[in-house]
């Protein structure tokens, strides 16, 4: 089980993009080959490709591969300026992603309490394509402590050999 929860948004987008892949696959052969266009399919692949959007980030947060500026780290003297620098970026990631994920689950009850529906496909309700945002931007914000904040915070106290930043760079796919 806790292999699975470790890899939940990996899980997912082999999931959903097998799914999105099927369904337009499936769209093209209906519409070149027997004259058929569903338009709720167009809607179904836009909502699969937010989620796939959405679990990414999370994941990329997971494998420390998001994109961070290290510019300034280079040029900072002393052994822990590096780590100290990105746990501060990390403790600002962390807050906007738990903010945004705060105001998108307040869209999506809202969305929710006004049983809003895709025009284009009548059967899936709003508030599920803002639940791709609140699962993402939530699972940014646990990634980010579980594997930026938490392990900053253990380099201070010497149960690392090297620093944060360091371990962190040296890593393959820095996202830099």
């Amino acid at each position: 089980m806790k292999k699975f929860l470790d890899n939940i948004e990996k899980y997912i987008i082999y999931v959903v993009l097998t799914v999105l892949v099927t369904l337009m696959f499936g769209q093209v052969v209906a519409r070149y080959v027997f004259g058929l266009a569903w338009g709720w399919m167009e809607q179904l692949t836009r909502l699969l490709f937010v989620y796939v959007t959405f679990a990414g980030m999370s994941y990329a947060c997971r494998k420390s591969e998001h994109l961070r500026v290290s510019f300034l780290a280079e040029f900072l003297p002393g052994k822990y300026s590096r780590t100290i620098l990105f746990l501060i970026g990390d403790i600002l990631m962390v807050v906007v992603s738990a903010y945004l994920c705060y105001r998108i689950f307040n869209m999506m009850l809202l969305c929710y309490q006004q049983k809003q529906v895709f025009s284009g496909a009548t059967f899936i309700p709003v508030w599920v394509m803002y639940l791709a945002g609140v699962l993402g931007m939530g699972g940014m914000a646990i990634r980010t402590l579980q594997f930026g904040i938490i392990p900053a915070l253990r380099s201070f106290s010497g149960s690392t050999e090297e620093s944060y930043g360091d371990k962190e760079l040296s890593a393959k796919g820095t996202g830099e």
